[in-house]
């Protein structure tokens, strides 16, 4: 690795991490993910479970 040129890193890292652009649409798509979750775990918790006497 020491012997890489900025240029070879810069490109390593676009293509591991994607361009600013991606980033923002992977990041996006998460916290829309993360709030669907929490809002599905929510409703779970208020189901009532088990039988009832």
């Amino acid at each position: 690795m020491a012997n890489e040129t900025a240029a070879q890193l810069l490109a390593q890292a676009k293509k591991d991490y994607g361009t600013p652009d991606e980033r923002a649409d992977r990041a996006a798509a998460a916290k829309n993910q993360s709030a669907q979750a929490r809002a599905h775990g929510n409703e779970a918790a208020g189901t009532p479970r088990g039988r009832r006497s």
